[in-house]
């Protein structure tokens, strides 16, 4: 019990002391002073900072390609004859969808001129003699054959036969009035010489004195008839090859009508693309009307 009490006493002296300290001023350095201990205490009994370790860097898949191995896309200036369609519907179709494209009109005028420059090469001759007109011309052969019924050498039988003057003889112009005919066999010149004789065009065939095998056959002058005959016959040729450049020009135009109507080329484009194949189509014209004349001059010479 003694020592309860003696311990009881301690402590209330304890706390009148520290009651004491409490209730007690305290100057302003002493203040500061404990303010920077208390600071100082504070700092060091925090925990120690753990310094951060460097970790190893992840490394890539070698398949991957790095940065500096990569290329960049080349973006270059696009290619002006690749055609890139519109749309579906206009897919292979350039041939429709270019107004300026006048290769099929070109083509078809060329050759309506082609074929009348041949068509007038023939009727500069109409009315007159050519070779052509001799070759066709009927031959009667007699054909002459042992007759089998009787001794040899002692009987021949003999047959006619029909062919064409070209088939056994060759015609070959000679000058401008002159036409020469060159016998496969020289039994066939008779028969020959009597062929041109007996046509229509009044000729008087005559064999060569240096070479029998070859007939000699003058052609007349061109008359005045022959010649009207041949200059209609050119302006038929004439009326054909314009009509043909004129059903050119209708199909472009047909052509020019399913762009306007499908609207496939804006209507400034079609108008100048129009004006340039009217162009194309009078220039046709011109050439053929050209080509008649020239052929007409050559037949009044």
């Amino acid at each position: 019990m003694a020592s309860k009490r003696a311990f009881a006493s301690i402590l209330s002296i304890e706390r009148a002391a520290s009651s004491g300290l409490r209730s007690r001023t305290v100057c302003s350095s002493c203040r500061r002073q404990l303010q920077l201990k208390q600071s100082s205490a504070i700092t060091t009994s925090s925990p120690p900072t753990r310094s951060l370790s460097s970790s190893p860097t992840l490394h890539k898949k070698s398949s991957a390609p790095s940065k500096s191995s990569r290329k960049s896309p080349k973006v270059g200036s696009a290619d002006v004859n690749e055609h890139i369609p519109d749309n579906k519907a206009t897919r292979n179709r350039d041939d429709e969808i270019d107004p300026y494209d006048h290769s099929e009109l070109e083509g078809s005028i060329a050759q309506a001129v082609a074929r009348l420059k041949d068509a007038l090469t023939k009727t500069r001759d109409a009315g007159r003699v050519t070779p052509d007109m001799l070759e066709a011309l009927p031959v009667e052969l007699n054909i002459k054959h042992p007759d089998q019924s009787k001794p040899k050498g002692k009987g021949e039988t003999a047959h006619h036969e029909r062919a064409k003057l070209g088939d056994i003889a060759s015609v070959v112009p000679k000058g401008g009035r002159m036409l020469q005919v060159f016998a496969a066999e020289e039994g066939h010149v008779k028969p020959l010489t009597a062929s041109i004789m007996a046509s229509d065009y009044s000729l008087t065939p005559e064999v060569d004195k240096n070479n029998p095998m070859l007939i000699l056959v003058p052609v007349p002058p061109a008359t005045a008839e022959t010649r009207q005959q041949a200059a209609q016959e050119a302006k038929k040729c004439f009326d054909k090859a314009s009509l043909e450049v004129r059903n050119a020009r209708g199909d472009a135009q047909k052509r020019f009508r399913r762009m306007e109507l499908n609207k496939l080329v804006i209507q400034d484009e079609l108008k100048k693309a129009h004006k340039g194949m009217e162009d194309v189509a009078k220039k046709g014209q011109d050439e053929v009307k050209k080509v008649f004349d020239n052929a007409l001059k050559t037949l009044q010479q």
